[in-house]
């Protein structure tokens, strides 16, 4: 039974993680493929880079929802397995793993899409709302201090990844949700490979809004 509600979460989550917010709205909005604009990345930052912020919420919107969709169906499936609702949290984590892959890897856009950041930072607050602060704390400072907004991403996953370990209910459970997250956050870390090389050699941009600019190459990209 356990087997098969994962391969059913995994192919929901993954589905609904491949609707890319910043794709549908360059495409049906603006009739443009955020691809080909700004610095290639099909995420939230590259989006208002482009196309400034009026559909910024947005995409933001379309990446929470589906997000939740998933995480809460993932919960809801482990309660069949258990009902007093320990496996709900290692649900919603795996749903949450597989929102990640299919936002950064979508089938239908060539497996190019974002960074996966807002998906993470969602499925811990759905998980956990303590973790979900401990996460978004963390993201604050990180920008507040840094000026970097990847760094601060990367810093919330992570240490969120830490924070499910330490609030996960079941003891027997926990290496296996914070294995989820951690894995989770070591995908999005990844995924800012460029971007921690441009912070070691201090090529990474600092935190600025301006206004969208369509014809120039953008050498950052981070959700």
């Amino acid at each position: 039974m356990i087997p098969l509600l994962f391969i059913v979460i995994a192919i929901l989550s993954y589905g609904l993680g491949a609707l890319n917010g910043a794709m549908l709205l360059s495409r049906f909005v603006f009739h443009k493929d955020i691809r080909k604009y700004g610095s290639g990345n099909a995420g939230y930052t590259n989006f208002v880079r482009v196309f400034g912020g009026k559909w910024a919420p947005a995409v933001i919107a379309v990446d929470i929802l589906k997000t939740a969709i998933a995480v809460l169906a993932g919960g809801l499936l482990m309660l069949i397995v258990n009902k007093n609702g320990l496996y709900v949290p290692v649900g919603k984590l795996f749903a949450g793993l597989c929102v990640v892959l299919g936002h950064i890897f979508p089938i239908q856009y060539q497996f190019r899409g974002g960074k996966g950041v807002m998906c993470c930072m969602t499925t811990l607050w759905l998980t956990d709302w303590r973790v979900g602060l401990v996460a978004t704390g963390v993201f604050v400072i990180a920008v507040a201090f840094s000026q970097y907004v990847s760094l601060a991403s990367m810093s919330a996953c992570t240490v969120g990844a830490i924070a499910v370990f330490l609030f996960t209910p079941a003891e027997n459970l926990r290496f296996l949700a914070g294995g989820l997250a951690l894995f989770t956050a070591l995908i999005i870390i990844w995924r800012h490979t460029n971007n921690i090389q441009r912070i070691l050699a201090h090529r990474e941009p600092r935190v600025k809004w301006g206004r969208p600019q369509q014809n120039r190459r953008m050498r950052d990209d981070r959700f």
